[in-house]
């Protein structure tokens, strides 16, 4: 694409020597920068772009668009006030502005954001309609299904994804929506159809400010949308939200498993550890009965959440829970981990206080006997909710396990000792296990007969990160490999 063209709508003029200057690609990794590229300068939490537009220049990059001037003898250097919303802009330009056929619906919250989006999926594929995903575990796109590197992708990947999905035919995509990518503007100029808000806590402390500026970059997703926001009013923040919606004369439905005067009811008629059936309702009509297998009811809220979205986008009642019947499980969430000894083990991803209680309390119920909990926190991350934590796995715990999460950079004796501070409190007894691998060793040999173990803050992740070192690890993983050697000492034996 000429440069002239992918500077359009932009506040970057284009001297008339470049206008007709061949763009073969763009990126803003300068690693993947091929002969005739343009790269751009990001800055993000722990590196800056600018660092690395030498090497662009140096692989052949055509052009460099930066928040400062660098010295690029011989590459045409481009300054603008903000490289993230020139991105976007460009994206979209690259990509023939391919979100425009693709109807979106955006899910954000604290918790519960990726089986709400799987949920949402399901539903409109028994409706007839193909739809892509991008989320937390996974982008999917059509057959192809590409890891994902954050929650929600940079506009130039989003541009990328909307690109492939209408080549493919696909006229529908269910985004997860992260606090960070609305601050960043990743999501920038972007159109959503449809947008659920699940609840809001504690998290992420260390990328904003306050709770406040948490709350109202959430609330930027909700001024993006074009139909209607989803709203959860059992959540003190979604009640403050939805009010604040109305009161903008922004369209809004509540759903609630509380109040029958929400928009949305759900009437919960049978709930166990195989699952739940509630009667769905829409301003106090029936619509629906809606039968799923997620247990706990942190799960009601989600399938709440997904049946509210997908009724307001007019999907025919039957689609609706037929799809979210399809949907069994959603991988590290809640997930139990089939194995020979039939040990009782469940992994999640829950990582913030509310999302850990969650888990606990469902666990808890499914149990006759001890609830051991193997848990971390992240380093380089919010330290406030570590003890807050430690108080709640030791409340509803019978025994916790501390260990390792992704400690990055961050002496992992620091992030147990924060966590122990409200571990201590509760009176459970407790045990620190450094590494990871050892704890849930040390778990499975605690076990007996009626008790369950729950692991809990990675979930679906496959991979560890201590110091600079990103290692493959899997909890799935490793509770089947180690219940295998046991196994095999015991033949030996």
């Amino acid at each position: 694409m000429k440069l002239r063209y992918l500077l359009q709508n932009t506040d970057i003029k284009c001297p008339e020597g470049l206008n007709e200057t061949n763009i073969t690609g763009i990126s803003y990794d300068s690693r993947k920068i091929q002969k005739g590229n343009l790269f751009i300068c990001l800055k993000g939490r722990f590196t800056d772009g600018h660092i690395y537009a030498g090497d662009a220049a140096f692989r052949g990059a055509a052009a460099v668009i930066a928040e400062k001037e660098l010295p690029l003898p011989g590459t045409p250097l481009f300054i603008v006030e903000d490289s993230r919303k020139a991105l976007a802009q460009i994206a979209a330009n690259y990509y023939g502005y391919s979100n425009r056929y693709i109807s979106l619906f955006g899910v954000t919250g604290t918790n519960g954001k990726t089986t709400v989006s799987y949920l949402i999926k399901s539903g409109l594929e028994a409706w007839g309609k193909s739809c892509g995903l991008t989320g937390t575990i996974s982008y999917k796109v059509g057959a192809k299904e590409y890891e994902a590197e954050r929650t929600t992708p940079e506009s130039l990947d989003l541009q990328k994804i909307f690109f492939e999905l209408k080549a493919q035919g696909i006229g529908y995509c269910v985004m997860e929506v992260s606090s960070h990518a609305l601050k960043l503007g990743r999501v920038r100029d972007l159109q959503f159809d449809y947008s659920v808000f699940t609840n809001l806590s504690i998290d992420h402390m260390d990328f904003h400010k306050d709770s406040e500026e948490y709350y109202q970059t959430k609330k930027k997703l909700f001024l993006q949308t074009k139909r209607a926001g989803i709203i959860n009013i059992d959540d003190s923040s979604g009640r403050r939200l939805f009010e604040e919606l109305r009161t903008e004369k922004i369209h809004a439905r509540s759903f609630s498993l509380i109040s029958s005067e929400a928009d949305y009811f759900g009437e919960v008629k049978e709930m166990d550890e195989k699952g739940a059936r509630l009667a769905f309702r829409f301003r106090g009509r029936d619509v629906t009965e809606i039968e799923s297998s997620l247990p706990g009811r942190f799960s009601l809220y989600n399938i709440l959440a997904a049946a509210a979205c997908l009724h307001s986008a007019g999907v025919p009642a039957e689609a609706v829970s037929a799809g979210i019947a399809l949907i069994k499980g959603v991988p590290g969430r809640f997930e139990s981990v089939k194995n020979n000894r039939d040990i009782p083990v469940i992994v999640d991803f829950a990582h913030t206080p509310d999302a850990l209680e969650s888990v606990l309390i469902t666990a808890a119920e499914m149990i006759k006997g001890r609830l051991i909990c193997v848990f971390g926190c992240g380093g380089d991350r919010d330290r406030s909710k570590r003890a807050i934590m430690g108080k709640v796995a030791g409340r509803y715990s019978d025994y916790c396990i501390v260990t390792s999460d992704n400690p990055r950079t961050e002496s992992q004796q620091q992030i147990a000792a924060d966590i122990e501070e409200g571990l201590y409190e509760t009176g459970c007894n407790y045990e620190v296990i450094e590494d990871r691998r050892k704890a849930i060793k040390r778990a499975l040999s605690l076990y007996k007969k009626g008790d369950l173990i729950l692991i809990a803050g990675k979930g679906h992740e496959n991979y560890q990160i201590i110091g600079g070192a990103k290692n493959y690890f899997s909890d799935k993983d490793t509770v089947l490999e180690l219940i295998k050697e046991e196994e095999g000492a015991r033949g030996e034996n």
